[in-house]
């Protein structure tokens, strides 16, 4: 993990073990590792870690026992999704690069734990939107639901409830992302087919359980949305 200031180093750390306790890779209630395992866990100092644990106790996801240790919160999905929608709207700083950038944590976690779990249903749901999406073309309406349905097929495919919930959720602020970005992207014939094929290679890399993969191909899909419309919109 690399950056150029100590504060974004501790923001990243935060996002990262975050984004682990969505995917379920810390159980509600279970201790952290040391301050020490997680240093060389996430690649970074102690004292990052100590103030991205800080940052995870004030956002209500950790308890600090001193003496103990640092334990995961045995917090209800329903609570984590009605905080999460009321930052969502509530905060003038919530822009479509921000919710793009939410995007890239969720969904680039959904990508590679879908290529480990999913099964002959999910490909099949997945693949439909796919032809759904192809089918679409320039046709605005069917286009953003095959979109949004491919991505919900996608988080589904993870079997993690808590994700597959945290999607549905923000469904409404996901599909405002998509209505943007193809109102942007898909105004040149060209972007059409490169689009399209993006979300192919995502699900062929999922397919074939190539997990890596398929968390890269998502955050360069969306990363590169988020450029482009950067560029199209200074």
């Amino acid at each position: 993990m690399t950056t150029s200031t100590k504060q974004k180093v501790y923001e990243m750390v935060f996002q990262e073990i975050q984004q682990d306790i969505l995917a379920g890779r810390y159980e509600m209630g279970e201790k952290l590792p040391s301050e020490r395992a997680l240093a060389i866990r996430y690649q970074v100092s102690r004292n990052s870690i100590r103030e991205a644990i800080r940052l995870l106790e004030l956002r209500n996801l950790v308890e600090i026992k001193h003496g103990d240790g640092t334990f995961i919160k045995n917090i209800s999905i329903q609570s984590t999704k009605n905080e999460l929608v009321h930052v969502l709207e509530n905060t003038d700083k919530t822009s479509i690069y921000e919710m793009l950038e939410l995007r890239y944590i969720l969904e680039s976690q959904c990508a590679f734990l879908a290529a480990l779990r999913a099964n002959t249903q999910d490909f099949e749901k997945i693949a439909n939107s796919l032809e759904m999406m192809k089918a679409a073309k320039a046709d605005e309406k069917l286009g953003i639901q095959a979109d949004l349905s491919f991505h919900i097929a996608i988080a589904e495919a993870t079997h993690n409830q808590v994700l597959v919930e945290l999607i549905a959720s923000l469904m409404p602020h996901i599909r405002n992302t998509i209505e943007v970005t193809r109102n942007y992207r898909l105004a040149e014939n060209k972007n059409i087919c490169s689009t399209f094929d993006e979300h192919k290679q995502i699900y062929l890399a999922i397919s074939r359980g190539d997990s890596e993969q398929a968390k890269t191909l998502m955050e360069n899909h969306i990363r590169t949305i988020r450029e482009e419309l950067s560029e199209r919109l200074l």
